[in-house]
């Protein structure tokens, strides 16, 4: 059979998360990991990739889906169909929560308040779920960024680092796509026909 476009990229970027795996540990061997999926083409590429990577493990991990329902505006209606149908199609379960506002909070809410009332929801239903791994779609242009922002703005390049625990370690927050360009993220979005992605923010 003749390789395709989408067998070059997957190679390619399969190749690349295998590398980031092997310089943290991102995606440890028989964890159950859940993915933060908002909808959105990188959250969608990293359940994709997982999937494959899981395929190579002798101890394949538990992956789990998780979606808040939550933006700028207060809560929000669950993933589209065609998402959740695709997710189960690579027999991800899906969870969806209500994100979880403090009270405090007004709406509409910042960029700033939502991250973090998203942050807390998904770290909470881990726990909840006793999933020891969550996985978050930041991917190499968001580390450039976020460095490039705390230089402008605090005088010190520091950026999110590609693991870090929380609850004592009860819960590891993973960025599998830490060493991936959006560009790779949206070619193999296009080549392998994601659902159309869901656009929540302003």
């Amino acid at each position: 059979m003749p390789t395709t476009d989408l067998d070059r990229c997957l190679g390619r970027l399969s190749g690349k998360l295998r590398r980031t795996a092997r310089r943290w540990p991102v995606l440890p061997d028989g964890e159950h990991v859940m993915i933060a999926v908002s909808g959105g083409i990188d959250s969608l590429a990293m359940a994709y990739l997982v999937c494959e990577h899981n395929r190579r493990l002798k101890s394949p991990l538990r992956v789990t889906a998780v979606h808040v329902c939550l933006d700028a505006d207060g809560p929000t209606g669950e993933l589209p169909g065609s998402t959740a149908q695709w997710l189960r199609a690579r027999e991800i379960d899906l969870v969806e929560v209500e994100g979880r506002l403090d009270g405090s909070e007004e709406l509409p809410l910042s960029c700033f308040a939502c991250a973090r009332a998203r942050r807390r929801t998904l770290l909470e239903t881990a726990e909840v779920w006793s999933a020891s791994h969550l996985a978050l779609g930041h991917h190499a242009d968001d580390v450039v960024e976020t460095w490039l922002l705390s230089l402008m703005y605090t005088g010190k390049g520091e950026t999110i680092p590609p693991v870090r625990s929380y609850f004592d370690g009860a819960v590891t927050i993973i960025r599998p796509l830490y060493e991936l360009q959006r560009r790779e993220l949206v070619r193999l979005g296009r080549l392998a026909d994601f659902p159309a992605p869901v656009a929540r923010c302003r």
